[in-house]
């Protein structure tokens, strides 16, 4: 019993801070802590489809937590979903609009998308794209990606 206490503190204490110290209203009854807790682990041990699927229940449950949308937009990135991780970092912001971490995400989620449209330009339009201002646009993404930028999970 106090084992379970100790974990259902350090999961409460995770989400507040994951959530920018906004209001955390998880109903007990409605099995939010537990799902919260299973979804973290799942996170955590690379189960990324039963994290996905857990914390999504938690986003509908209770729609003003932020911990969810965080970890939802880490996982729509890693499965290669830029869409969907961007969705999720903005409705992370979208609650609390100086979130450090969901900010740089975006950023990276955005400079990702960016890469990739830049690379299909080039494919349509090469003369277009040889103007020396996206020649140096390029350049500048491609020693960002050497950096091996990828969203943060605090």
């Amino acid at each position: 019993m106090w084992q379970h206490f100790t974990r259902l503190s350090i999961v409460l204490a995770i989400a507040v801070l994951v959530s920018g110290c906004g209001s955390l209203s998880l109903e007990p009854h409605a099995g939010g802590y537990e799902k919260l807790e299973k979804a973290e682990k799942a996170f955590r041990n690379g189960d990324l489809e039963t994290a996905n699927q857990l914390y999504g229940e938690v986003a509908e449950a209770q729609p003003r937590l932020i911990s969810p949308h965080l970890r939802l937009g880490i996982i729509d990135y890693r499965q290669g979903r830029p869409k969907g991780a961007a969705g999720h970092f903005q409705a992370v912001l979208q609650r609390n609009p100086d979130h450090v971490v969901a900010t740089y995400n975006l950023a990276v989620t955005h400079l990702q998308r960016a890469r990739a449209l830049l690379d299909r330009h080039e494919r349509l339009a090469p003369v277009s794209a040889s103007r020396p201002a996206l020649v140096n646009v390029r350049k500048a993404l491609e020693r960002l990606k050497s950096e091996k930028q990828t969203p943060e999970t605090r």
